[in-house]
């Protein structure tokens, strides 16, 4: 009797399968929200889209407006928490 294949599942796995490029995981934070990066969700770098209203807390202590930084740019900060008013949106990359 025949046996079925599966297709790739007999592929040798990728050696670089977890470094495909310098960030590989994003999180939204919307308006009116806080959200904490901490543990597995630990941030790399922020990519601020509008900043106004939006404050992070970096990881090793303090805190910052987002209109300190660039809009539309990769900032390479660790935050562990991004709050935002009624406007602002923040991308928190991820390693």
């Amino acid at each position: 009797m025949a046996t079925a294949d599966a297709g790739g599942m007999h592929r040798a796995k990728r050696e670089d399968a977890y470094s495909l490029g310098d960030y590989n995981k994003v999180t939204y934070v919307g308006p009116s929200s806080m959200v904490a990066f901490t543990g597995s969700m630990a941030s790399a770098a922020v990519l601020i889209e509008n900043a106004t209203n939006v404050t992070l807390n970096l990881n090793n202590g303090g805190s910052m407006t987002g209109a300190l930084l660039n809009t539309k740019e990769i900032h390479p900060i660790g935050v562990n928490k991004v709050t935002i008013g009624a406007t602002g949106k923040v991308h928190v990359l991820h390693k």
